[in-house]
């Protein structure tokens, strides 16, 4: 029996290979740029100082000693014992910005996950099921965009004892737009595809086929996006400690260390800028390997392999 013969077009002309391989070019990927590169190796620093801070510093983030208030940092002329400084009680300064980092990252990366799930079910329901749901979601969208993050920090401050679950709640709740509409965008236009139809053809059910087609194709876009919106939420987190409206003051967070460094800013300039350069150290890496994911997996302008 002869081997199938592959046939391609190439300018209006059919070549046929008899060996039954193609020789059409695959496309690949993008090769890894440069911001992405930067962000990983921010990303490994801050991660690093949030995991060996506390077992570098000599002090606990808590322990006072009002004795060595506003020590500067080595870079300044200090000595080793604080390398980052005191603050006005006399606290090590690295304890507390690397304990204020954990925390900064764990809300960020809680709220990615539970925004990211609940947009992307938001999603699909709206893509698969009838008007009557995505007009729901539509309106739930809509009276979403128009509660600002501080509106619902104050409501819910009022409401509730204020802590960590408050903040994710509140973060949550304003953060799954973009998810959704990423995920039912998607969606949509892959419904009427050949494999969806196909699906359909032998019996696939909607949630089979939005599990095993619809949600691995739009989960690069998400990836995309959660990565950009870890930096929001901590961004958000700390604008939010820092009006006193988010975790409360005896847990340690780094908006709440510029807040309380507010004080001693014309004396000991470094009390509050350290902690803001750690959120904007962190803000930034993940920015950039958010925006290298995004030109990673663009698919329109990939390489093609021969």
């Amino acid at each position: 029996m002869a081997a199938p013969a592959t046939v391609r077009q190439l300018r209006g002309w059919s070549i046929v290979d008899p060996t039954g391989s193609s020789s059409t070019p695959s496309p690949r990927r993008n090769p890894w740029p440069l911001q992405a590169k930067l962000g990983l190796v921010f990303l490994g620093l801050i991660l690093l100082f949030a995991a060996f801070g506390p077992l570098v510093a000599s002090t606990g983030p808590e322990q006072q000693n009002l004795s060595g208030r506003l020590a500067k940092p080595v870079f300044l002329g200090g000595t080793w014992d604080h390398p980052l400084g005191t603050d006005q009680l006399g606290r090590d300064m690295l304890a507390r910005m690397a304990v204020g980092t954990r925390l900064s990252l764990a809300t960020g990366m809680a709220v990615t996950l539970l925004a990211g799930s609940l947009g992307a079910i938001l999603g699909l329901a709206a893509a698969i099921t009838g008007r009557r749901t995505d007009r729901a979601v539509a309106f739930a969208v809509d009276v979403q965009i128009a509660l600002p993050v501080v509106v619902l920090a104050i409501a819910a401050s009022a409401l509730f004892q204020p802590g960590i679950a408050v903040v994710v709640g509140v973060l949550t709740f304003s953060g799954w737009v973009s998810y959704q509409r990423v995920v039912r965008a998607q969606a949509r236009s892959l419904l009427g595809s050949s494999f969806v139809e196909a699906s359909r053809s032998i019996g696939g059910s909607r949630g089979w086929i939005a599990r095993k087609h619809l949600l691995p194709n739009a989960i690069g876009p998400v990836i995309v996006i959660a990565t950009q919106q870890v930096a929001a939420v901590i961004l958000f987190e700390s604008a939010l400690s820092y009006l006193g409206l988010g975790v409360p003051p005896n847990q340690v967070t780094l908006g709440g260390m510029v807040a309380g460094g507010r004080e001693a800013m014309l004396a000991a300039w470094w009390v509050p800028a350290l902690p803001g350069a750690v959120i904007a150290l962190v803000v930034l890496g993940l920015n950039l390997f958010g925006d290298g994911l995004r030109v990673h997996w663009d698919p329109r302008s990939r390489t093609v392999s021969q």
